[in-house]
């Protein structure tokens, strides 16, 4: 059994920097630019990235788009890319107007950033998901002989989501000072009756909370949450073929992927129970010099190693007319991974003072990372190795270049919306105009799940269709015409050469 480190908590002194903080972040996260493993989502937006998704890039989505790439010339015969990132924070919170009008002082009637209050938080973040997808291209390259293309790409891929209830809010935010705590000690030393409702007693006013029935309180607390992360690195090879068919040329293509993983955790109720699963690197370290003159075996080997190991799989065709129209379908991420963790419990656990869960604070990300940390909920905990699926995926989607200016497309995916991370469906119409040689912009609407529609803007500068290419894009430009938008988030390729 293995047990947590000491939990942190959150001082009342702290709320009003991470108030402040929170709305810093999310442009931080904008400028610095996964239940089941769906590790191309800030790539498969609908068709909206197609400005960026040319050759190599739509490996992962379509393999066989690496012989069928629309923006590119005919001939091309080689691409190979530097570092391309792409990065989105999503939240139902950021699309409420008194929230940017806070941060930007806008408007007498915001949220008061500088708020001491807790129901000023509670009623912000309860019941909200918030989604954050990160994915990093450190190398690729791709290669055509003829019919034939084959590519290559490494990735890192990071997802975390989080949905607190107004319980686990409550606890994070309050350390327990609303209805967690039968017994509330004031810093006047006053012990006062916790009915739920503390009148005009302020964060900075409560001091300790005594808990008579810990066990119980962190049941009821995690059971509407949901929590988790992935962390993997991502190893693709793809080969695609052509097939002339008279008039129509059409595209096959198949992708294999190597997964290995840095971390994973995941909180979900499984057949009416709470059920949480982690595992964590490490590094390259042994727990015992006993264990290191055991004899070599595969596991033992294996412990060396990522946490994770697994594998993928891409399939895909594509069907166009003169390099003018075209259709495509695909089934990604087919596969799944390994991880060797730990499942666990809840033991007997007392969150006992106002100063837990959290010893200090700078900004609101330290309060998501306590909430991804098993040891800020459980005490106790059982090795176990689990195989998670992917988040298979079916794409369907077709463009049309209606001159040498303009080229529309559209296309959607479908996906298990069970799996955390995953939307259930995701629909794109973009346009990519080129007016000058040197010039592209990308542009469009997206719409996944149950979200509101997000506009994603970009621009790409090119040598040509042949030569140097740069591009970024932002993933929701709403905000220009609106209060507020439900998304931050950018692409950027930093440089891929074609010849």
């Amino acid at each position: 059994m293995s047990k947590p480190r000491g939990k942190t908590t959150l001082s009342s002194g702290s709320i009003r920097l991470q108030a402040r903080s929170f709305g810093i972040l999310l442009f931080c996260l904008q400028a610095a630019s996964l239940f089941g493993q769906n590790p191309h989502l800030t790539y498969g937006t609908g068709a909206t990235p197609m400005a960026l998704s040319s050759d190599y890039r739509a490996l992962g989505w379509n393999p066989a788009h690496i012989t069928l790439s629309p923006l590119l010339k005919e001939n091309w015969r080689s691409a190979i890319g530097g570092l391309e990132v792409g990065a989105r924070l999503s939240s139902n919170a950021l699309d409420r107007a008194d929230l940017w009008n806070g941060l930007l002082n806008d408007s007498p009637e915001a949220i008061d950033w500088q708020s001491n209050e807790w129901n000023d938080w509670k009623d912000l973040l309860s019941n909200e998901e918030i989604a954050l997808n990160v994915d990093i291209t450190t190398a690729a390259s791709a290669k055509r002989w003829r019919k034939w293309g084959a590519a290559y790409t490494s990735k890192q891929h990071f997802q975390a989501e989080l949905f607190f209830d107004l319980k686990s809010i409550e606890l994070l935010l309050q350390g327990g000072a609303a209805s967690w705590f039968e017994l509330v000690v004031t810093n006047l030393g006053d012990t006062i009756p916790n009915d739920g409702d503390l009148g005009g007693l302020s964060l900075s006013d409560v001091a300790n909370g005594i808990d008579l029935n810990g066990d119980a309180i962190l049941g009821n607390l995690l059971a509407d949450s949901k929590l988790g992360f992935s962390w993997h690195r991502a190893h693709t090879v793809g080969l695609s073929k052509e097939w002339q068919l008279k008039k129509l040329t059409l595209h096959t293509g198949v992708s294999g992927r190597l997964l290995l993983g840095n971390g994973f955790f995941q909180l979900q109720q499984k057949d009416g129970e709470l059920d949480a699963f982690g595992a964590f690197s490490n590094g390259f370290n042994i727990p015992s010099l006993a264990e290191a003159s055991q004899p070599i075996s595969s596991q033992s080997i294996r412990n060396w190693g990522p946490v994770g190991q697994g594998w993928g799989a891409d399939f895909g065709v594509a069907l166009d007319w003169n390099g003018e129209i075209w259709a495509s379908a695909a089934v990604t991420d087919i596969g799944s991974m390994e991880w060797r963790g730990e499942n666990y419990s809840i033991g007997n656990v007392s969150i006992g003072s106002w100063n837990s869960p959290m010893t200090s604070s700078g900004n609101w990300i330290d309060v998501a990372t306590v909430a991804l940390d098993p040891s800020t909920w459980f005490e106790s905990a059982e090795k176990e190795v689990r195989r998670i699926r992917n988040g298979t995926t079916f794409h369907i989607g077709g463009g049309m270049k209606l001159n040498q200016y303009l080229t529309l497309a559209a296309d959607g995916s479908f996906d298990n919306p069970e799996l955390l991370g995953n939307s259930g469906t995701r629909f794109g119409l973009s346009f990519v105009i080129q007016m000058l040689p040197f010039l592209r912009i990308d542009g469009g609407m997206s719409k996944w799940g149950n979200e509101t529609i997000r506009y994603p803007l970009g621009l790409v500068l090119s040598t040509g269709k042949k030569g140097f290419e740069c591009g970024m894009q932002a993933t929701d430009v709403q905000g220009v015409w609106e209060e507020s938008q439900p998304e931050i988030g950018i692409r950027a390729c930093f440089m891929r050469w074609v010849w």
